[in-house]
């Protein structure tokens, strides 16, 4: 497995900058365009990255916030900030243009996943939405129960994990997440026991060790199934 720096052309040609994770394969392997928390490509980030690329997947992790604040920071006035201000439709529309280089890399064999991280859950919901792709998965996803309008539109496999102790993704929004994936025959919506915000990520305060293995294996199998 590999791990570059790498640059990203948009439609109208603006460059930006992300991380590319190859499994250590000669043959074609499915993608995962990799939406981060609000502090952006940082270690733990790339870490975990890497981990998706060990289990086969060509991980492409984009600068989500390169418009308004580039590169990670661990300043959580800064991150909540950017957060504040990305701009969600633009973002959609680099995240089209994300998912089409992925598919376009020869490392890729065409089909491609959206995972995301708290900030990035929404956006593998849209992505599932909007954008074609051929599975979703999030980890302690925000925003994403008051964005249920398109649910209808998904048909691709998907793979949400929630804690039930997390302030900022209550149990009530949990439920009408469930409510609106219902009619959804491959559709995964799981809530882990005694896991808060940031549950699956190992460099955090809220890290559950159980929680992050249970749902790491439960999209690897959502993934896997592309």
């Amino acid at each position: 497995m590999t791990g570059t720096d790498i640059t990203y052309a948009t439609r109208a040609g603006e460059n930006f900058t992300g991380y590319l994770a190859i499994p250590a394969t000669d043959a074609p392997a499915p993608g995962i365009l990799l939406i981060t928390a609000i502090f952006g490509i940082d270690d733990e980030m790339k870490e975990l990255a890497d981990g998706w690329a060990a289990d086969g997947f060509v991980v492409s992790v984009p600068d989500i916030f390169w418009r308004v604040m580039p590169g990670p920071t661990a300043d959580m006035e800064k991150a909540f900030a950017r957060y504040g201000a990305f701009d969600r439709e633009q973002g959609m529309l680099d995240m089209e243009d994300l998912v089409g280089d992925l598919r376009a890399r020869p490392q890729c064999n065409g089909k491609v996943a959206m995972l995301g991280f708290c900030f990035g859950g929404l956006y593998a919901h849209l992505g599932a939405a909007r954008l074609g792709i051929d599975a979703a998965g999030s980890f302690h996803g925000t925003k994403i129960g008051d964005n249920l309008g398109e649910t209808d539109r998904i048909t691709c496999p998907v793979s949400f994990h929630f804690g039930d102790r997390d302030p900022v993704v209550p149990m009530a929004e949990v439920a009408a997440i469930n409510a609106a994936y219902a009619a959804h025959r491959n559709a995964e919506i799981t809530v882990h026991p005694g896991a808060a915000h940031n549950f699956s990520m190992p460099h955090k305060d809220g890290y559950h060790a159980e929680a992050a293995k249970r749902s790491r294996e439960a999209v690897l199998r959502c993934f896997r199934s592309m």
